[in-house]
């Protein structure tokens, strides 16, 4: 009995003396930290190594400084810094993960393969979503603001960002379609060859906005000529062929026009 009440007195007393318990606690302490720093520096070596080797993610750190640069021209709000963020971050991690997900395919399949191939293209798929999205959100709060600071007195560049905006919209539309397009015919690449051009279809729809952006004939036949001349370096470089250039230049223009023409009649066009 008494050795019982002795042994609970010291493990009592044993808090305030246990000299080794408390070294040893601080050695864990350092140990666990020393791993938590160990894993920033990893994840820093992983960014560092991103940037050094790959060339996409040099454009992506470029871009989000010009971007974070005409957030402090506009004076950005809170929940204006917060889209930015998420936008910029979202692309720079996608374009992690591809980096990563290369890396991965090429050291288990160092040999071409299908299914290789389909794991790199989905991840490059994933970043250009990112950086076309982020680019919508650029145009979206920068434009007018960037315009209000060129143009503070005259305000016609309200009715010009209202167009502008369908403009953008139609020419994001006229791109998935021929994705679509090209999904189905399966022929050529995304950017080469295939029905339709879509370079062809393109450049025809920013003709067809242009007609509702200006009566000037002079501006309009200029724009004609252009896109005419990209469906004719498409043809005379042979990626295409004239019935896959008249099939986008047409897809293109067709999508163009009957959209502002119907928002036209409808009176909407200029809200």
């Amino acid at each position: 009995m008494g050795e019982k009440n002795k042994k609970e007195k010291k493990s009592i007393f044993g808090l305030f003396h246990k000299k080794d318990r408390y070294n040893w606690d601080i050695k864990k302490e350092r140990a666990r930290d020393k791993r938590l720093v160990d894993s920033f520096n990893f994840a820093i070596d992983g960014m560092i190594s991103a940037l050094q080797n790959e060339k996409h993610m040099k454009v992506h750190i470029l871009a989000a400084i010009v971007i974070v640069i005409l957030a402090i021209l506009i004076n950005a709000s809170k929940v204006e810094i917060l889209i930015i963020s998420l936008s910029v971050s979202f692309v720079i991690i996608t374009e992690l993960i591809n980096t990563a997900v290369e890396a991965l395919v090429d050291l288990i399949s160092p040999e071409r393969h299908p299914l290789a191939k389909l794991a790199k293209d989905v991840a490059a798929g994933a970043v250009l979503i990112a950086a076309i999205n982020a680019l919508c959100v650029g145009y979206l709060l920068f434009y007018d603001k960037l315009l209000d600071i060129f143009d503070g007195t005259n305000k016609l560049h309200v009715i010009a960002g209202r167009k502008g905006n369908i403009s953008i919209l139609i020419l994001i539309l006229v791109a998935i379609l021929v994705i679509v397009l090209k999904s189905f015919f399966q022929k050529g690449t995304p950017l080469e060859g295939g029905m339709p051009s879509g370079h062809s279809a393109i450049a025809f729809s920013a003709f067809g906005i242009l007609l509702f952006m200006t009566s000037d004939v002079r501006i309009l036949i200029l724009g004609f000529f252009m896109a005419a001349l990209v469906a004719q370096s498409r043809v005379k470089s042979g990626i295409h062929s004239i019935r896959e250039v008249l099939a986008g230049g047409l897809l293109g223009f067709s999508v163009s026009f009957i959209i502002l023409f119907v928002m036209m009649k409808f009176g909407i066009l200029y809200n």
